[in-house]
């Protein structure tokens, strides 16, 4: 009978949890939705080899002040002369100040080097937890810039 009642305590327990978790997450979820670009304003997921920088823009909603934003730049696949799949590139982080905080990370190609030519991604944490992920293609050419 004890057992009953501590089984029966701990489900009910379990339950009021999940219910305020859900109903928190009804009154404003914790989100961040991000987008590649070599400048402010113009996403895209194609950058040529030569490109100097790539950003990643990310915008917050109903984010916490000493919530924290990170970053993690992976080479999916670049052939086999520049390395293994799925090859860890940097990482960094970011903390939050205000509820609908914004910001951007960046990842610059060697000097005097073009980008690898292939497959990558950056994956978003929110607070330690994969938020979002942006895949993203180095082609070979070079930028064409216009006036």
């Amino acid at each position: 009978m004890r057992t009953s009642l501590i089984h029966l305590a701990v489900g009910v327990t379990l339950i009021a949890t999940s219910a305020q978790h859900t109903a928190a997450q009804s009154r404003g979820l914790k989100t961040i939705h991000g987008f590649l670009a070599t400048e402010k304003g113009k996403p895209t997921s194609t950058f040529t080899a030569d490109v100097p920088a790539i950003y990643a823009f990310w915008k917050g909603e109903s984010l916490s002040v000493g919530d924290t934003i990170g970053v993690v730049w992976i080479a999916e696949d670049v052939g086999e002369a520049e390395g293994a799949k799925e090859t860890k590139i940097r990482s960094a982080e970011s903390k939050v100040y205000k509820p609908d905080e914004d910001g951007s990370f960046s990842l610059s190609r060697p000097p005097e080097k073009n980008w690898p030519v292939g497959k990558y991604r950056v994956q978003f944490y929110l607070n330690g937890l994969m938020a979002e992920v942006l895949k993203f293609t180095i082609m070979p050419g070079v930028t064409v810039e216009t006036h």
